[in-house]
Formats: C-alpha cells, sequence, structure tokens
C-alpha cells in the first residue's frame, strides 16, 4: 500500500505535536454546545495559513474526528448534543447517566467510537474508487428520500407516540423554511424582526436541548439543592472494553450505517447516528430497553457517527463532493493549501494526502485514550457540581454558543423562545430530536426537492420522477418498514394496557388539540402565499401536518373516555424567579454587555436557587461566578475572537 511510503511523515515531531494538541482540544470543543465539528475546523482553518499543507490538514483532520466523538460528552452529561450528529446518543446515553452509569457510558462511547472512526479511515484507504462511484448514484430525488428516511426514523424513535414524533419531525422541516427560500429568494413566515435570517441548525440545536435541560435542572435545585445532578457508580475500564467488544451486532450495525451514510454526498454524522439507532432497535429481542439507557443504543450510534468521518472524505477526495458538512469545511482547507480533488491528490500531491489519511488513524488512538482519560474524572467535574450552578454555567454557555455562531442577539432570542416552547411541548409528550433533525435535514430535503421537481416538469413529471428508480424505491421502502415497525409495536403496547385499566395519558387531549391548531395555522399561512413556487415544499409540509394532527385528534377523541386528565404544568411556581432572571438577562446584555450581565445572570440564578443561604455561601457563588466568567472570556474572546456587544 501507497500509505505505508509515507508513514514516517505522519510520527515527525510536529505532525505528532499537532495530533495530540488538536485531538485533545476537538474533544474540548466539541463538549461545549453550540461549537459543533463543522464550526470548530472553521475556526481553525486559519491557524493552518503559517503551517505546511501536510500539517495543516493533519490539524483539521484530527479536529474533525474529536469533536464528532466530543459531543457526546455534554449529550450524556447534560443531556445537551454536543453537535447533530450526537442526537442519537442522548436517547440512552443520558438515561444511563441518571442511572449512575455516565462514566459507563462515556466508556463505550470512546471504544465504539473507536472501533468505527478505525474501520471508517480503513474504507477511505482500500474501498475509494469504488464507493465513489455509488455516490455519484444520488442525485435530486435520492437525497430527498435520504433526508425523509432521516427524519421518519428519528420520528418513530424520539416519541412514545409514533405520530406525535412524525408530526415533531414534520414541524421541524417546516421551521426550516422560516426565512429566504435559497432557490426562489421570496421571504416565508417571517412575522418578526428575529426570523429574518432563518432559524440556524445550532441555535435550535442549544434551545430545544438546553434550554428544558437548564428549567429542569432550575426545578431540581429547588426540590433537592443539596446534592449534583445524580449518583455514579466506579466502573472497571476492563469490564466496560469487554462488554463493548462482546456487542458486535451493535457495532457491526453502527460501523455499516455511519459507511453507507458517510459517501452520501451531504448526508452528514446525525443521520448515520439515528439510522444505526434505528437498526439496532429493531434487531434487539427487546426494543422497550431503547431509551431508558440500553447500552447498545451508545455503542450503534457513536460507532456510527465516527464511521461516518472516513466514508465522507471519498468523495471529497475523489470528486470534489463533500460526504458531509464538515467535510465541506475541509474542501476549502484543501483548496487553500493549493490541493484540488482528483486524481492529482493521489499522485502529483501524494505525500500530503497519505499524510493526512494516516493522521486520521493515528487521532482515532489517541482520541481514545485522551476520551477514556476524561471519563474517569467525569464524576468529578461534571457529576458534584450543585444543579443550581450547571443551571447557570449551561446557561450563559448557551447565550455565548449561539451568539457565536453569527454574531446575532436575534440568534439569542429565538434560542431562548424555542427552548422554552420545547419545554412544554416535552410535558405533552413531544421529543426535541424529531424537530432539530428536521430542522437539520429541511434545507437538503428542500433544496433537492425544488430541483427535483424542475428535472421532473420537463421530463414525465414530479410521480415518476421521484417514486421509480432502484435507489429512491429502497429509501422508500425502509421509510414504510420503519414507521409500519413502529406503529406494530405502539399497538402492541396498547393491547397489553389490562382491559379494566384506564389509560393514564397526562396532556393527551391538550396535545392533541394544540398540534390541530397548529397545523391550521401553518395550512393557512402557506394558502396566502398565492401559489407561488417558493411554497410547494411548506405546502407538501402543511398538508403532513393536517394529516398528523387530524390522526392524532381522531385516536384522543376515540379514548377520550378511559383517559385521566394529567397533572398540570406544577413546575412553573418553581421557575418563577428563574425565567425572570433569563428574561432580565436577554434584556440588559446589549447595553451592559455581554460579560457583565452574563456575570449577574450567573450570580443570580445560583442565588435565588441556593437554601439557607449565608455569608459563606454567598462569598463561594461571587467566586465561583467570576472564575466561570474568567474562563468564558478566556474561551471566546481571546481563544476563539468572538466580538460581543456592550462596554464590557
Amino acid at each position: 500500500m501507497e500509505i505505508f511510503d509515507y508513514i514516517g511523515a505522519i510520527f515527525s515531531v510536529s505532525n505528532l505535536t499537532v495530533l495530540i494538541l488538536a485531538t485533545a482540544g476537538g474533544l474540548i470543543l466539541g463538549a461545549l454546545p453550540g461549537l459543533s465539528p463543522t464550526m470548530a475546523v472553521a475556526l481553525l482553518i486559519p491557524f493552518t495559513f503559517q503551517m505546511d499543507a501536510a500539517t495543516g490538514l493533519v490539524l483539521l483532520g484530527a479536529v474533525y474526528t474529536a469533536t464528532v466523538a466530543g459531543g457526546a460528552i455534554s449529550g450524556i452529561l447534560v443531556n445537551i448534543p454536543g453537535a447533530p450528529a450526537n442526537i442519537a446518543t442522548v436517547l440512552d446515553g443520558h438515561p444511563m447517566a441518571k442511572k449512575g452509569k455516565a462514566t459507563q457510558a462515556l466508556h463505550f462511547c470512546f471504544i465504539s467510537s473507536f472501533v468505527g472512526g478505525i474501520i471508517g479511515v480503513l474504507v477511505l484507504i482500500f474501498f475509494t474508487p469504488p464507493l465513489a462511484k455509488l455516490a455519484l448514484r444520488f442525485g435530486p430525488s435520492e437525497m430527498f428520500w435520504m433526508a425523509i428516511v432521516g427524519v421518519t426514523v428519528i420520528g418513530t424513535l424520539g416519541s412514545k407516540s409514533v405520530v406525535k414524533g412524525l408530526f415533531s419531525g414534520v414541524l421541524g422541516l417546516w421551521i426550516s423554511t422560516i426565512g429566504i427560500s435559497p432557490i426562489f429568494g421570496e421571504s416565508r413566515f417571517v412575522f418578526t424582526d428575529h426570523l429574518t435570517g432563518g432559524v440556524h441548525i445550532v441555535v435550535a440545536l442549544i434551545g430545544l436541548f438546553a434550554v428544558p435541560q437548564i428549567y429542569q435542572l432550575l426545578v431540581t435545585s429547588r426540590q433537592k439543592s443539596s446534592g449534583g445532578l445524580f449518583a455514579t457508580e466506579k466502573t472497571s475500564l476492563l469490564s466496560s472494553i469487554r462488554y463493548n467488544l462482546s456487542r458486535f451486532k451493535a457495532l457491526t450495525i453502527g460501523t455499516l450505517s455511519g459507511v453507507i451514510v458517510g459517501i452520501i454526498p451531504g448526508a452528514g454524522g446525525q443521520i448515520a447516528g439515528l439510522v444505526a439507532y434505528d437498526q439496532v432497535r429493531k434487531f434487539s429481542p427487546d426494543a422497550s430497553k431503547f431509551g431508558h439507557g440500553e447500552p447498545d443504543g451508545v455503542i450503534a450510534a457513536e460507532s456510527a457517527n465516527n464511521a461516518m468521518v472516513g466514508p465522507s472524505l471519498v468523495p471529497l477526495l475523489t470528486l470534489g463532493i463533500p460526504g458531509s458538512p464538515t467535510a465541506a469545511v475541509l474542501l476549502g482547507g484543501l483548496l487553500i493549501n493549493g490541493l484540488f480533488p482528483g486524481p492529482d491528490l493521489f499522485t502529483v500531491h501524494a505525500q500530503v494526502t497519505w499524510t493526512f489519511i494516516g493522521s486520521l488513524l493515528v487521532a482515532q488512538v489517541f482520541m481514545l485514550i485522551i476520551g477514556l482519560a476524561l471519563s474517569r474524572s467525569s464524576s468529578y467535574w461534571v457529576m458534584r457540581v450543585p444543579s443550581q450552578y450547571m443551571a447557570a454555567a449551561v446557561t450563559v454557555l448557551a447565550v455565548f454558543g449561539t451568539y457565536s455562531i453569527q454574531n446575532s442577539y436575534s440568534d439569542v432570542v429565538l434560542m431562548l423562545v424555542l427552548g422554552s416552547l420545547m419545554y412544554v411541548l416535552n410535558k405533552y409528550g413531544f421529543s426535541a430530536a424529531p424537530i432539530v433533525l428536521g430542522i437539520i435535514l429541511g434545507p437538503i430535503a428542500e433544496d433537492n426537492f425544488s430541483m427535483g421537481k424542475m428535472i421532473a416538469d420537463v421530463g414525465d413529471g414530479a410521480l415518476p420522477y421521484f417514486l421509480t428508480g432502484s435507489v429512491n424505491l429502497v429509501l422508500i421502502f425502509v421509510c414504510v418498514v420503519s414507521i409500519g415497525y413502529s406503529v406494530w409495536v405502539e399497538i402492541k403496547q396498547r393491547r397489553q394496557v389490562a382491559p379494566g385499566m384506564k389509560r393514564s395519558a397526562p396532556g393527551t387531549r391538550v396535545a392533541a388539540i394544540g398540534a390541530f391548531i397548529a397545523s391550521l395555522v401553518v395550512w393557512g399561512m402557506v394558502m396566502s402565499a398565492d401559489g407561488s413556487q417558493a411554497y410547494d415544499f411548506p405546502f407538501l409540509l402543511a398538508v403532513l401536518m393536517f394529516a398528523f394532527a387530524a390522526i392524532l385528534l381522531i385516536d384522543t377523541l376515540r379514548m377520550w373516555a378511559r383517559q385521566k386528565s394529567g397533572p398540570g404544568l406544577v413546575e412553573w411556581s418553581d421557575l418563577g424567579m428563574g425565567i425572570a432572571v433569563i428574561v432580565g438577562y436577554l434584556l440588559i446584555m446589549q447595553t451592559s454587555g455581554f460579560y457583565l450581565a452574563s456575570w449577574i445572570a450567573f450570580s443570580a440564578i445560583v442565588l435565588f436557587y441556593t437554601t439557607d443561604i449565608n455569608r459563606q455561601k454567598t462569598t463561594r457563588i461571587v467566586l465561583v461566578s467570576l472564575g466561570f466568567m474568567t474562563a468564558i472570556y478566556v474561551l471566546f474572546s481571546l481563544s476563539l475572537r468572538v466580538i460581543t456587544p456592550g462596554f464590557f
């Protein structure tokens, strides 16, 4: 193999130093909500200007690999995925942590990421030419159905009700259409200036996952202010390795899913993890364990999103077509160094290319070692933090992480509004994961739907174009099977309820009526567009939303007599002060400055939610808040160069 001719360059002092530092930094960046792999790689491209081409690509490749795995840290520990690729990991990773198995969950994360990552890079090395040909078979119709598969899979997994999950997924797709149409340039659903730029993916990710978690932490701190988030159990690393490697089926399904999805241009790690999670759940003898702390869910999801990294570079290096959003940023790194995708990369620039690819293998080893070291200390640096301190820290991190995306105050407002609505929706059985994935995959689905429709209009029409072809039929079959299987499981679970028992379905009536009203509102906005082509895709979504809402309402009415009214949102009495602080934080941050406002908000949240306050506790609050804000200043202002408004 040609790679062995350049193995010495990989282990040079400069490249090895960059690999270690980039892997450690990537794990930390990946764990911060808002700093996705794409953003991390983009932020580091300027640092490569002073490096030679090989070292610069080694830096970017190591950060790419590490941030994908690092995003699972915050997902497992505080239920906030560091990146879209880690959404599936949260479904079982955080429940494991709540059972005291946080360290074990992190062990599984890094071990399975290592296995998947190594195999993914080997696929990149050995199978680049044939996989590049397969990637070319995905046109607009295939990419449209690929996006729909992703939403369908998570829609049937993210909620106990299949209909609620699918409604949530379609709602996310609709949210993605807010703003300016990328193809027709027309403004859609913009009823406030804050929506002019649409809803950014990372804004939605932070808002829908982080803000409900903040509110839950505040409720927890009011109910039990002395403890940390949850207890932890000691876990042997060797036992975790043995168990992880024994889960051959989960590792195989995850790795294969990551490889297949990785080579599809534009799909990304979020689809890989969700497809793997869905498949391992379907092949499990007891699917009911998933969502409640099933290790196979973590193993499959993390092996998939890391196995995706190598194959996502196949179409990039051979055809110039990125296999993921982060690979698209890497393409910029290649072009900046005068490297153009194609045969020349493996002939004229063979040393640079093979050094880069080889470094991805070595990066997997460093990611495993450093990640396992972080896992051992997780119970000390997160688990023992009192809930009110964690809530305050996550609030500030969410605000800075959101603002740093586009330096937009509107993004911060949208993040908090979306998150507050999600907290209410959670109470009525809706899940954040389908909504987030809908927002992520919405642009992919709409762009390819619009392009496919244009192609179909000069051919045989839209229906034959989207409903024929071997790849299309396979993807449609996957959608139907995914929905059908989930409906069958839900019906089976309903029948297991004793005939004489009343089903307790808290908030089901309110959820059904609210979903139906929301679908009517969306329908009305779409129909007022006077037939503009920019509303073709939103019209399709409005039809689906109305259909799912109607099914949910009919089901609710049918079971009305057997349902008991659920409890109200009693937590609002515990959240009043926290919400007031956060609203005040929003109002003063632009005038008083982000750092001063953040320090005040951090201190106020901890102060109001700490019982038996005294001089010693007050002093500790002041010192901790000052130390935390100093770390935030070093990270965002000095390291990432985020410019915030205000005089301080």
